[in-house]
Formats: structure tokens, sequence, C-alpha cells
């Protein structure tokens, strides 16, 4: 067994195995490990660590993930508390007063197995979907109109792994509907790094240039703080 060392990850315990074709990686006791085809570069190992950065980033937070009844939830321009019911033992049930949306668990389940978190996380991604255009794209035209630049049109997805997008031809940007769980100023990032897109498809330098003048010089601060935000739901 060989080892790298990540800035981010920390110890990385690596197995070489003949049978082997992909490299695979998962958590295991809080460490990551990889398996890797015998005769694998140290260079091919990093790629593939940073390829799945954002998916492994993701992961480690779903296993220390965890609810409990009367959970607040801040999400951009709405909160969802998870409450307790006893009319339905096997349904998640939704209700709302404005903007206070509250997902009612069954009485007496374990809120924090693996099976319930799957389920509220579901139930919690389903809610900021049904929310995510209302807030989300009166937001991302209003940057738009500041920096004086836009795309073709908004559209709103699912992703979690990847939480923007800007189409090469015709400069659609998706944003995704799991930003709304993120502050102000991180959903601002993303818009942000679509709409660089519309000038450099691409991640040179004069493309980050572009996205800091855009956030105010704050690209490498808020990139660090969207990297350890604690999401509320798993991937």
């Amino acid at each position: 067994m060989y080892y790298l060392d990540d800035k981010e990850f920390g110890r990385v315990y690596i197995s070489l195995r003949s049978h082997m074709r992909n490299i695979t990686m998962r958590w295991r006791g809080g460490n990551l490990s990889m398996n890797a085809p015998v005769g694998v570069t140290r260079q091919q190992l990093e790629q593939a660590l940073n390829e799945f950065r954002p998916r492994l980033r993701l992961s480690k937070a779903g296993d220390s993930l965890s609810y409990h009844v009367g959970q607040v939830i801040q999400c951009y321009g709405f909160t969802i508390t998870i409450a307790e019911q006893d009319r339905e033992p096997h349904l998640i049930l939704f209700g709302h007063n404005d903007n206070n949306i509250t997902v009612s668990v069954p009485r007496g389940i374990d809120i924090n197995s693996p099976h319930a978190k799957k389920w509220i996380s579901k139930a919690l991604k389903t809610v900021v979907h049904d929310r995510a255009p209302a807030v989300l794209l009166p937001l991302a035209r209003s940057v738009s109109d500041r920096l004086g630049v836009a795309p073709s049109r908004y559209e709103i997805g699912r992703g979690l792994r990847k939480l923007g997008h800007c189409t090469r031809t015709d400069k659609v940007i998706q944003l995704s509907a799991n930003l709304a769980f993120l502050p102000q100023e991180l959903i601002e990032l993303i818009i942000c790094h679509e709409l660089a897109h519309i000038t450099h498809m691409n991640h040179s330098p004069q493309f980050h240039a572009l996205v800091n003048t855009y956030v105010g010089g704050r690209e490498k601060e808020l990139e660090a703080r969207l990297k350890v935000f604690a999401w509320p739901v798993m991937v």
C-alpha cells in the first residue's frame, strides 16, 4: 500500500491491484482510500483525485451529516424546519407558511439511520427545487444587470456536483436549484463564474481575473468558503 498527501483530504491511501482497469475512491473511517491498476503513475493518481474532488467533498460531508427534529435550515429567501408527524407513518409531509416550510418526518423513526438520511435529504432537495426559480432567477438577473452582461436565458437544474453551467454555443446558463442552500455571496460567486464564461469559455488566468473583478476581488476567499460549506443534504 502506498499513499500521497493532499492539502484538502490529508493522507490518501493507495492500493495497487492487478485486475483493475480504472481508479476508484471511497471514504473509510474518515480516511480516503484509492484502488488503482498496477503501473499507474503519481501524476495519474493526482489527476484522478482532482477530477473527483467535488464528488469526494460532497460524499465526505454526507458521511458526517445529521438531522434532528426542530432543526432549521436557512436557505436563500426561505427556511426549512424539520418536524415530526404521526398521521402518515410511511411518508414525509410538507407544509408551508409564507417563506417558512416544514418537512415532517414520521414520529419515532431513527432519523439518522442511512435510510432516513437519504429520505430526508431527498425531501429537502425537492422543496428547494420547487422554490428555486422564485428566488434564484431574480437574483441572477439582478447580478447580470449590475455587471452589464447576460446569458441568452437562465435555467434551473438539479445538480449538486455541478452547481452551474454555461453552454458554449447559445450561452444558456443553468443554475442548480441546490444553490438555494448557500448564502447569497456564494450564490453570486457561482452566477459570476458562469457569466464570465460568456467571455471566456475556459478556466484560463484571464477567466479567473474576470470572475475576480465581478466579485469585487474576492474570488479566492469565496471559493475557499464554498469548498468547506456544510451542505445539509447528501449527494
